[in-house]
């Protein structure tokens, strides 16, 4: 039986750990080739790419930091190489600092904007003149944060609101290439990032606002991102879909 991704090559960022680590492993079981990228976590990536391969599929790790226009386009060129296509981009790499006003500094600012929405620039301007004639999938990792109000997450929640209007944007200009472009809005997700910002009473909290009663785990992320990907979406651009069990802004 064809897998339906049988024969495609996606490039995901920050793929190494948490999210993107899901996303990839799901993305190579519906038959894709997986590049990712990294820009700490060698050994995690190495070990990523060591599954994949396991289990039958092809991957290729690649040492990039998103958050630099030259590396975030170098990944792109080193996935294509590798795997001799690209029909898929993921901009996962992402994150987050939570501060209030009195707090932030320039480089809060920097940080979080550099990676969190420079990146999928850069990556994607990279990626779409790479995607085969017939079209590509972009899809872009954003937050519930993005329409949300939770003190002290004022940049964060602006880098992400500003990629939400980036993935409405795309999907208008890239629609005549073929290209559909959707983004996946997550509530909290048990990841590195959630277990730094967050403790056991915050953590109870959310769950108590969330109508399925827990935490998200990266593979509820990564079904989404398999399903947009696929050509069962292809009717679908410039929505982001919000996976949060039920959890509102």
């Amino acid at each position: 039986m064809t897998k339906r991704l049988e024969g495609k090559t996606a490039a995901v960022t920050g793929g190494a750990r948490g999210i993107g680590a899901a996303i990839a492993e799901r993305l190579a079981a519906d038959g894709a080739a997986v590049a990712i990228s990294y820009s700490r976590s060698a050994k995690e990536a190495e070990a990523l790419v060591a599954r994949i391969r396991k289990a039958g599929g092809a991957a290729s790790a690649h040492k990039a930091d998103a958050s630099v226009p030259e590396q975030a386009k170098a990944f792109v060129e080193a996935a294509f190489k590798a795997h001799g296509r690209l029909d898929i981009l993921v901009n996962n790499a992402g994150w987050g600092e939570f501060v209030p006003l009195e707090g932030v500094s320039e480089k809060h600012v920097r940080a979080q904007f550099d990676l969190n929405v420079n990146g999928p620039i850069f990556t994607t301007q990279a990626a779409v003149p790479r995607f085969p004639e017939e079209g590509g999938r972009v899809i872009n990792v954003s937050s519930i944060a993005g329409a949300g109000s939770m003190a002290g997450a004022g940049v964060y929640s602006a880098t992400k609101a500003a990629l939400d209007a980036l993935t409405r944007v795309w999907a208008s200009e890239l629609g005549p290439r073929g290209v559909t472009v959707n983004g996946v809005a997550p509530g909290p997700v048990e990841t590195d990032l959630m277990n730094a910002v967050a403790d056991d009473a915050f953590k109870k909290q959310m769950i108590s606002r969330t109508p399925l009663g827990r935490i998200g785990q990266p593979d509820d992320i990564a079904d989404i991102v398999s399903f947009l990907t696929s050509s069962d979406a292809r009717w679908v651009t410039g929505q982001t879909i919000t996976s949060a069990g039920g959890m509102t802004p």
